[in-house]
């Protein structure tokens, strides 16, 4: 029996060491001889201006669970406030709400560079984002000395900027508003818009003021009928229609005095409740601690309420089609104006209210038409009628001078030839050139009939009126005639040669200004010829033409 234990078969597996496992530093080590002497390491050469922006970055790290980016950008700007810079090179920069924690160094140095510039005032072309965070400063009263500071350094770069920057101009009437109510300021707002031209910025809460100069222009603006692109208002009636659009604005604010009611409420629903308010809205703006209690009152009844450093505002609540509604009263005084002077082309303008529109006011369209209409026939009553004043501390002089001058001039009946002696005498200008203009008054006197009563032989007639039948044309001649002989139809006769009535008159009366020296016709309820001069004016017209040859 053999003792001997059997053991199962084995063999030896030699193997090699995996370098692909071997560690990164292993690898590194492989490649360089034993013999190669290690390298010192040089001390890093420190850059303050580096430096000083890693400051500025730490101050991230101090809340690291904050996510108000316009917290961390007001307390990294007050740490900036101070830094100028005069860097060389231009790194452009682009960033929706930019911020310094996400600028390169060379961004950095380019815009503090650009910011010391615009702080002495020379503002330079930039990209647009970095005009943006200086206005992201300025809000937040940063670099200015107080608020005044901070708005004449917003207002120079706003009008200062050197390239086209559409976007300013869809953010900083907003914020310039907003800087008037958060910050108190020497002067009001309306006051400020109205010194530096910017009411077409803020046309909506203005067309309500009275006190505005360019009501015609704020009403264009938020109309959805332009009359600037009409053929009528560019054919030479811009001042036309300018002076007659206000006698318009005038009957309409008397129009809803009569309904008990405001001017605005055309345009406003309703002031909403009071409400919380941000300022600066769309800028990176965060809320000082200090601000006093107070009310703001600014245009359009618009309030606003700083209690305990919150704000609060009422505000306006406007109807959805305003700008259907100010065009049409734009064109409805066009259409009324066409109509009067007979343009050729006639406009239309109606009011189309939608269901429940302007509850507030209880106003139709056919009330409205009857407004419009009544303004514009007021208007171009007053434009044509002819106002002479006197002054009366003088009429007792001209009386006393007038006599004398009469007594002079006085003849026997046989050489009279029967023509009437007419004295005209005018006094120096009037009072201290107030509503008298400069205008002269006039003082005429008639002699009593001497010899035979009115003209009786064409040669009989006097010069002056002969010059004055000579400067009128045809239609004005039978104009005339229609009213020396008080048939009536002047209005019609007017209408068929494409005139209107008050025009046709005050022609007829300048010319007899120029020659006779003074209105031959008045027009009140009806149109007649001054008692003193319907003999000369029958004269005139019954003994054939008197018109020169040549």
């Amino acid at each position: 029996m053999d003792d001997r234990k059997e053991y199962p078969a084995f063999a030896e597996v030699e193997y090699e060491p995996d370098r692909h496992r071997d560690s990164a530093v292993a690898l590194a080590l492989q490649l360089f001889s034993s013999i190669t002497p290690p390298q010192p390491i040089e001390q890093r050469t420190i850059d303050p201006i580096r430096e000083k922006f890693y400051e500025m970055r730490s101050l991230a790290s101090d809340r690291p669970f904050a996510r108000n980016d316009a917290e961390l950008f007001y307390r990294q700007a007050r740490f900036m406030e101070d830094y100028t810079d005069d860097y060389d090179g231009d790194a452009k920069f682009f960033m929706y709400y930019p911020y310094y924690q996400h600028m390169g160094y060379e961004q950095l140095r380019t815009y503090f560079t650009w910011r010391t510039k615009a702080r002495r005032g020379e503002i330079l072309p930039a990209s647009p984002s970095y005009a943006f965070l200086y206005v992201y400063e300025l809000l937040s009263g940063i670099g200015v000395s107080d608020p005044m500071d901070g708005l004449d350094k917003l207002m120079a770069l706003w009008e200062g900027f050197p390239q086209p920057a559409p976007t300013l101009d869809n953010y900083l009437p907003l914020w310039v508003k907003d800087y008037h109510i958060y910050y108190e300021l020497p002067h009001s707002f309306a006051d400020f818009i109205k010194e530096r031209g910017m009411q077409r910025y803020y046309s909506l809460s203005l067309i309500f003021d009275t006190e505005t100069d360019n009501d015609l222009e704020l009403w264009n603006s938020i109309s959805g009928y332009d009359i600037t692109l009409s053929k009528f208002y560019a054919d030479g009636n811009e001042q036309l229609f300018k002076e007659c659009f206000e006698t318009v604005l005038s009957g309409l604010r008397e129009f809803c005095e009569k309904k008990n009611k405001s001017f605005d409420d055309l345009f406003i629903y309703k002031i909403s409740n009071k409400t919380m308010w941000d300022p600066f809205k769309g800028a990176l703006f965060h809320p000082l601690g200090s601000q006093s209690d107070r009310e703001v009152e600014m245009p359009g009844r618009e309030r606003y309420f700083c209690k305990n450093g919150r704000w609060s505002a009422n505000l306006p609540i406007y109807y959805s089609n305003n700008k259907d509604y100010a065009g049409y009263i734009l064109k409805k005084t066009e259409s009324c104006l066409r109509q009067e002077l007979k343009y050729k082309y006639k406009l239309t303008a109606e009011l189309k209210v939608r269901s429940g529109y302007n509850k507030q006011l209880s106003a139709t369209g056919a009330e409205l038409d009857d407004v419009i209409e009544k303004a514009v026939e007021k208007y171009l009553r007053d434009k044509n009628r002819t106002v002479v004043t006197v002054d009366h501390a003088n009429l007792a002089r001209i009386r006393e001078e007038a006599l004398g001058t009469q007594d002079k001039l006085i003849v026997p009946e046989s050489d009279a030839g029967g023509d009437n002696a007419e004295i005209i005498i005018q006094n120096a200008e009037m009072g201290d050139g107030g509503d008298a203009g400069g205008v002269n008054a006039e003082c005429r006197m008639q002699n009593a009939e001497m010899g035979n009563s009115g003209i009786t032989d064409a040669s009989q007639v006097p010069d002056m009126w002969r010059s004055f039948k000579n400067a009128l044309d045809e239609t004005e001649l039978r104009a005339l005639s229609l009213v020396i002989k008080d048939s009536g139809g002047l209005k019609k006769f007017a209408d068929e040669n494409g005139l209107m009535l008050e025009v046709l008159v005050d022609s007829i009366n300048e010319k007899a200004a120029d020659y006779i020296g003074d209105n031959i016709m008045e027009m009140d309820d009806s149109i007649n010829i001054y008692d003193e001069y319907k003999e000369e004016v029958a004269g005139i017209l019954e003994y054939g033409p008197l018109r020169r040859k040549g």
